[in-house]
């Protein structure tokens, strides 16, 4: 629990630090590293509060990614909702960017779901010997 409390104020910082440095525009692939590292955060997070997500192949590589995308989404709606005031993006540049971190966010949730799975079948190995 505190691993997965730390990994998120690491990257609250690193999020906050980004904006302050200009590293989402200075660097292209930024915000790709950013969200996936959110998605893997939030998929982590999930798994801690029901680990139930880790039984069996479907609840690990569909559901976990599948509930921090409508997460990822949920924040994209907040994100359009309260930055439009400062951020005046087109609407196709929007969708674009939009489309782009939810794939980021989910490729961090599978990222996790991959981590997991290994551990589960790497302990199960060892159970055996």
């Amino acid at each position: 629990m505190y691993a997965v409390g730390g990994f998120g104020v690491a990257v609250t910082g690193l999020h906050f630090a980004s904006m302050g440095l200009f590293l989402y525009s200075k660097i292209w692939w930024w915000d790709l590293l950013v969200h996936a590292l959110s998605g893997f955060g939030v998929a982590a997070l999930l798994y801690v509060y029901r680990p139930r997500l880790a039984r069996g192949a479907f609840a690990v590589f569909v559901v976990l990614p599948l509930l921090v995308l409508a997460i990822g989404t949920w924040f994209e709606v907040y994100e359009r909702l309260f930055t439009d005031f400062w951020v005046h993006w087109s609407r196709a540049y929007y969708l674009e960017d939009t489309g782009v971190d939810l794939v980021a966010d989910t490729a961090g949730a599978v990222a996790f779901s991959v981590l997991i799975w290994l551990r589960a079948r790497t302990a199960d190995a060892y159970d055996r010997l």
